[in-house]
């Protein structure tokens, strides 16, 4: 009774907090780091590769997808093929009654295999109309350039960008950015812009007791996505900068779509 508690063990102190998604600033960097990106090795598409990783990034930080949903690494993954994508003002799914002015999207999630049709706001019509062939194959995959291992492009993209890599909560060590990460990202500013719609959007398999008695998730997701803040950088397509910065007007260096092998180091 008269003996003192024992003070509890020293913990080692955490000099940062943890941040698992990436800030705007970083996401424009992203965005005109692509610019710099280098042709990979065999590589005969007539659109350069950082065009496509500008149109993903897009589509990343909109719907939140998996990478397997973009680039379909496994072979039991879906990759996203132009006769998912609808132009028209009507959705495909008969379900949904809301009209979209700029087409829908359809994605299966790898997960849950759920499936989804999406409205796309102008900035992602925009960006798929720019990676949009001219004779189009229904079957044929939307997006390139991802490779067998996307990520580790995604690291190079990084170190193109500054992006330091994000460091753990709990050691402190740090790791390198994925691709994983923008879904995080998506959830974050979603739920910032309308709570709780990164539930629908994101396709999880189970919400709060709210969400899951709330009846009218479409309208809540359709609502959320043609009101998203963007990033200043992906305007710049519609504003007519592509391949500028939108400040100064300096054109960025992008590597032309077919050089030759040799020049490539």
């Amino acid at each position: 009774m008269d003996s003192l508690p024992r003070f509890p063990k020293l913990k080692p102190q955490r000099d940062v907090a943890g941040r698992h998604y990436l800030t705007k600033s970083e996401i424009n960097a992203l965005y005109f780091a692509t610019h710099q990106m280098r042709r990979p090795k065999g590589w005969h598409e007539p659109i350069p590769v950082g065009r496509y990783w500008r149109a993903a990034l897009v589509v990343f930080f909109n719907y939140g997808v998996d990478t397997g949903t973009v680039w379909g690494t496994l072979p039991f993954h879906e990759p996203i093929r132009w006769r998912y994508i609808s132009w028209g003002r009507r959705s495909p799914d008969p379900e949904l009654k809301e009209p979209c002015p700029w087409g829908w999207f359809y994605y299966r999630r790898v997960k849950t295999g759920k499936a989804f049709w999406r409205p796309m706001n102008r900035t992602v019509r925009l960006h798929l109309k720019s990676i949009c062939p001219e004779i189009v194959k229904p079957d044929a995959p939307v997006f390139a350039g991802g490779g067998t291992r996307p990520n580790n492009r995604f690291r190079d993209l990084c170190e193109l960008a500054g992006i330091p890599p994000k460091r753990s909560i709990e050691t402190g060590a740090e790791r390198p950015w994925v691709l994983k990460d923008l879904r995080k990202t998506c959830a974050t500013y979603y739920d910032e812009h309308v709570p709780e719609s990164s539930v629908e959007i994101l396709g999880h398999s189970a919400g709060g007791i709210t969400y899951r008695h709330y009846a009218h998730r479409s309208p809540l997701a359709f609502r959320a996505i043609l009101s998203l803040p963007q990033p200043s950088a992906f305007k710049t397509l519609a504003r007519g900068f592509e391949g500028k910065c939108p400040c100064c007007r300096r054109s960025f260096d992008e590597v032309p779509p077919r050089r030759q092998a040799s020049e490539i180091s």
